[in-house]
């Protein structure tokens, strides 16, 4: 788990890459969405399958970009005073921990796998004051 307190300017530090990550999650779903506008463009084709499978893609793509670039954050250094909370949520059967911060966005912690290293991070953010 790389996630540490840096005490000289009060913010957590954590090195998981998720900043190249979200990046490239961007990059393509920005390449498949004008790939999709210019499928959906072709004025001379009819209306048919092909176009409603782009058009979910589409759509989709409109989608996870709205979430990866409002809804989360891949900042490595956070300042204490912008974090609200840890916080965890299962999808597909798996727990999955990230820290929200206090303007609406959310920082996933993919270093931290288990219960026990959930527990460690919350007593270290209580110990230094993150958490009440």
């Amino acid at each position: 788990m790389n996630i540490n307190y840096n005490k000289s300017n009060k913010s957590i530090e954590i090195k998981d890459a998720l900043k190249n990550h979200l990046f490239l999650i961007n990059l393509l779903m920005v390449l498949n969405l004008v790939n999709a506008i210019l499928n959906l463009s072709d004025v001379k084709a009819s209306f048919g399958f092909i176009k409603i499978i782009w058009l979910i893609l589409g759509t989709i793509s409109i989608v996870i970009l709205y979430n990866s670039i409002f809804k989360k954050t891949g900042m490595e250094k956070i300042p204490v005073d912008q974090i609200k909370g840890l916080n965890q949520r299962v999808f597909l059967g798996r727990k999955k921990y990230f820290i929200e911060l206090k303007n609406g966005k959310t920082r996933d912690l993919l270093e931290v796998k288990s219960e026990s290293e959930f527990a460690k991070l919350r007593t270290m953010f209580t110990k230094n004051g993150i958490l009440e």
